[in-house]
């Protein structure tokens, strides 16, 4: 079964600040804590991953799996799980929100079945750990950029 996870922050940067840190996939092993490895396979037409290899350590779920993306501008980013070793299926997505004055709202959304079996209530809270670090950790490594 399918668990699904939302959440946001407001990050003090402009959407293509953000949204550029987002399409950086090769750098996430070194600022996104549970990513161990990042590979672009496939870069689209307009110059952002297509295609993007992972090797991931989750805390009970280690995992290598590819995700091909679609782009829309600063606005949103979207992906699907192409193939997985321990994931059946995986969609997610960045949505950015132009709040004004270098502020950006980031909703991140992530839909993911796992082949191998947790209880419902352990898959829901490893998730939504795994969406809430994520935004953590673009933010943080995002507002540290600007300062630089």
């Amino acid at each position: 079964m399918a668990d699904h996870a939302e959440s946001s922050i407001v990050i003090e940067a402009r959407p293509a600040v953000v949204m550029g840190t987002i399409a950086d996939i090769a750098a996430y092993p070194t600022w996104v804590g549970q990513i161990e490895e990042a590979e672009i396979l496939e870069v689209g037409p307009e110059g952002r991953p297509r295609q993007a290899r992972f090797r991931i350590n989750a805390v009970v779920v280690k995992d290598e799996f590819v995700n091909e993306y679609t782009w829309k501008g600063d606005e949103q980013v979207t992906w699907s799980l192409v193939s997985g070793q321990a994931m059946s299926a995986q969609d997610g997505g960045y949505t950015l929100r132009d709040l004004g004055d270098g502020r950006t709202e980031v909703t991140y959304e992530l839909t993911v079945e796992l082949k191998v079996k947790l209880p419902g209530l352990l898959r829901r809270k490893i998730q939504g750990g795994i969406v809430d670090a994520a935004l953590k950790d673009l933010k943080k490594h995002v507002e540290k950029l600007a300062e630089s």
